[in-house]
């Protein structure tokens, strides 16, 4: 698929880091490389795909975005200054050409390529960079998440094409965000009351290789080749973009879309563990080949350097019943992990430890340990339960005396609708848990009512997951200060050491020093607890129409088949 925002945001870090070897006093200038999209062969335009789609997107537009469906439609319809080479990890051109970094690494001057323009042929300008930023720093925009990157970030618009953003403080990352910076287009919402609710929030005009052509909720989102995308006829993009229509089947149903991709209804998906372990290598292995020239689909298992996802438990610590270090570790040891990953995973994911990759250089490997990792331990969990001061009343029910009123421990956990998996974590804890005297109360919404209660705080504890990056920024979802406007630490936790801890890692640029700040802030969190950390992914499993051909399926650090190589074989 198209590499998404957050992917982008992560694996720019890399590029960051080797300008510490650059003198204070020397500018950094973009300096192109070749791509593997450059010596590709002419291939074959038109046809259609479907693809399948979870869930409604929340939004069609990159600054209120904060979910994976709304991220994967972005792609489809706009683009960055800068885009990345999913194998090289150089930089691609995209809306800019160029850049320039000072000596001081405080002011990033970039140029817009004058050809750019939006679907309706209107050119790209520094005003609409201008107003995109505007509206983001606007505290009023519900974009609390992808602000947080641009504190401390001004702006400055030099001619038409030419603008600056201008650091305070220079980050190990600053580079990375600022090149990842998607534009709207000014003259579609200059003149919007209420940009949350403005109607061109579901009526984009974007200014990539396709244009919406309808959106029927709940049902499908069509999107048509823009036949006069600007950069069509660039060495970079000529060959990708082949298909006239890319059509999202909205299926909420994991083993409804499973169904249909057997019958040719859609032509790519990707695999959950059950549907892998069951289905694919289990009673339907006669159906699938293991190349597009066997059979009518076929079935692909990769493992490659890109980040994979974690999922986790997030406690909501407003509420009293979780305010307690002791009482959260007892909860997380009250998990049986192995049952989790036995049952629900099987044994296709691995037991998270950290928020930042369990086996990367962020993260701690001590915590992998036997003597350190949290395990299934009910014994130790009533021990820590019992030290909390929690109490067995009699009837098998926990209870504590809190300014002398009697806490029953009894708390509801949420998860989103058609999510199996997650359902059958959350039905794995409620026993365990029950086993120890907690109630347990399994709560299911659809997902865009799941992302509105956890954005306005209005749950006890809920199963999520975060996707992976490279070199993660902690302040997103770990800093105290992220609370705040709906910002993704929905848990409110608060860390006075991790959060000096982040200000410390993020103005280091040293890759070294900073995994070893990383390091520390893991064994903090895990310490804490404020997330019991459940599974890691290990392995990209996806099937493939075989009537889809591609020169590359998945690169190093892509997250799936690239749909945008894709070609239909005639």
């Amino acid at each position: 698929m198209f590499i998404k925002k957050n992917i982008i945001l992560s694996i720019f870090n890399i590029f960051i880091c080797t300008l510490s070897f650059a003198s204070n006093t020397d500018q950094v200038k973009f300096e192109k490389k070749p791509t593997y999209y450059e010596k590709m062969p002419k291939l074959n335009k038109g046809g259609v795909l479907h693809v399948p789609l979870s869930n409604d997107p929340k939004v069609m537009n990159p600054l209120l975005s904060d979910d994976s469906e709304s991220n994967s439609v972005e792609g489809y319809l706009w683009m960055s200054l800068f885009n990345l080479d999913p194998e090289t990890l150089n930089f691609i051109p995209a809306l800019a050409t160029e850049y320039v970094i000072s000596g001081d690494k405080k002011s990033y001057t970039f140029k817009l390529n004058e050809l750019a323009k939006w679907q309706d042929g209107t050119p790209v300008t520094s005003e609409d960079i201008k107003f995109t930023f505007d509206t983001l720093m606007d505290p009023k925009t519900h974009a609390a998440a992808l602000r947080s990157f641009f504190e401390g970030v001004s702006l400055k618009v030099i001619d038409k094409l030419n603008f600056t953003f201008q650091v305070e403080e220079p980050k190990f990352d600053t580079l990375n965000f600022l090149i990842a910076f998607i534009p709207i287009q000014k003259k579609q919402f200059e003149f919007s009351k209420d940009f949350n609710n403005d109607k061109g929030i579901m009526n984009p005009i974007g200014n990539s290789a396709y244009v919406m052509e309808k959106y029927l909720r709940s049902q499908k989102i069509i999107f048509k080749r823009n036949k006069n995308w600007w950069a069509k006829d660039l060495p970079n993009y000529k060959n990708r973009f082949n298909l006239d229509e890319i059509i999202l089947d909205i299926i909420p149903d994991p083993n409804l879309a499973y169904e249909k991709f057997l019958k040719g209804d859609i032509d790519l998906i990707s695999f959950n563990a059950e549907q892998w372990n069951n289905k694919v290598t289990g009673v339907d292995k006669e159906k699938f080949g293991s190349n597009p020239q066997q059979k009518k689909v076929w079935s692909l298992k990769e493992k490659n350097k890109f980040p994979k996802p974690y999922s986790f438990i997030a406690w909501n610590l407003k509420n009293p019943l979780f305010q307690n270090v002791k009482t959260r570790t007892a909860l997380s040891y009250l998990v049986d992990y192995k049952k989790i990953n036995d049952t629900v995973f099987y044994n296709l994911y691995t037991q998270s430890t950290s928020p930042f990759g369990s086996f990367t250089e962020n993260s701690d490997p001590e915590l992998r340990k036997k003597d350190k990792i949290i395990a299934f331990d009910k014994t130790k969990a009533l021990s820590l339960l019992k030290e909390d001061g929690w109490m067995n009343d009699g009837s098998g029910v926990l209870f504590k005396e809190i300014n002398g009123k009697k806490l029953i421990f009894e708390f509801t956990l949420d998860t989103n609708t058609n999510n199996p998996a997650r359902l059958k974590i959350a039905q794995i804890v409620k026993e365990t848990y029950k086993t120890a005297g907690i109630k347990v109360n399994i709560r299911t919404t659809e997902w865009n009512s799941f992302l509105d209660n956890l954005n306005k705080r209005k749950f006890e504890a809920l199963i999520l997951g975060w996707s992976g990056t490279l070199f993660p920024n902690a302040k997103q979802i770990w800093d105290s200060s992220s609370e705040k406007n709906e910002g993704s630490n929905f848990i409110s936790y608060n860390n006075s050491k991790v959060d000096e801890l982040i200000k410390k890692s993020n103005v280091e640029f040293n890759q070294n020093k900073r995994n070893k700040i990383m390091q520390e802030i893991n064994r903090i969190i895990y310490q804490d607890q404020p997330y019991t950390f459940l599974s890691e992914v290990n392995f990209i499993l996806e099937g493939l129409n075989s009537k889809i051909n591609s020169p590359r399926w998945i690169s190093t650090y892509e997250s799936g088949a690239a749909s945008d190589l894709f070609y239909l074989v005639k």
